[in-house]
């Protein structure tokens, strides 16, 4: 069993503390998942509605997300439901996953972070006939995605900003900005580089490769 899967079977087996209608089962391969119903509530705490989900685990987790399947046959496997053909769920933008990963992921805060976030966008769709909140599909969503982590859509601009990010120096504060803006780094991108410099050389080298596909 991969350390990831390791870690996946341990806290899919507590889940239930938070969560008591999913359970943790093994396939044949010894790849842990969890099953079941996740409920849907209100300010109150009133189940709205549920939706029959699995979460399988990749060989990368936590550097990636789990992979989540509604398997109530409520959703359509179509893209355009921000579902793929496999029938797995998409949902974050690539560039958002990575950065999430990179911050530290736990299965209790995937499911509470991402994975209800999800369903209630789904629910909001079956009842009004779209998304609250939908990024584009693609690579355009990834581009989105990219504007408001940088806070601009300048490709020329993220390229500078990664690959000063790549070379690991951190800034000063009065410096002028790595963005090549001419305005000083503490009133340009340094919340940006914050958010950034923990992401590996395998992320940035990712987040290049999705900027220019």
């Amino acid at each position: 069993m991969s350390s990831g899967w390791a870690l996946f079977r341990r806290e899919a087996e507590n889940i239930s503390d938070y969560f008591p209608k999913l359970t943790c089962s093994i396939e044949g391969n010894g790849r842990p998942y969890l099953s079941g119903l996740i409920d849907l509530k209100d300010e109150e705490s009133g189940v709205i509605d549920s939706y029959n989900i699995a979460i399988i685990p990749t060989d990368r987790y936590p550097a990636e997300f789990p992979c989540v399947y509604e398997i109530g046959g409520r959703i359509p496997k179509n893209i355009d439901w921000h579902v793929y053909g496999d029938g797995h769920c998409c949902v974050k933008a690539q560039p958002e996953e990575i950065l999430i990963c990179s911050r530290g992921l736990t299965l209790y805060g995937f499911i509470t972070e991402q994975v209800i976030p999800y369903f209630f966008n789904q629910k909001h769709r079956e009842l009004y006939g779209y998304f609250l909140q939908e990024r584009s599909h693609g690579q355009q969503g990834n581009l989105e995605s990219f504007k408001e982590i940088f806070n601009t859509a300048d490709r020329a601009v993220i390229k500078r900003c990664l690959e000063f990010i790549a070379r690991r120096e951190k800034p000063n504060r009065v410096s002028i900005c790595f963005c090549g803006s001419g305005r000083k780094y503490r009133k340009c991108h340094r919340e940006t580089y914050k958010l950034l410099q923990h992401l590996t050389d395998r992320d940035i080298a990712l987040y290049s490769l999705l900027l220019n596909s």
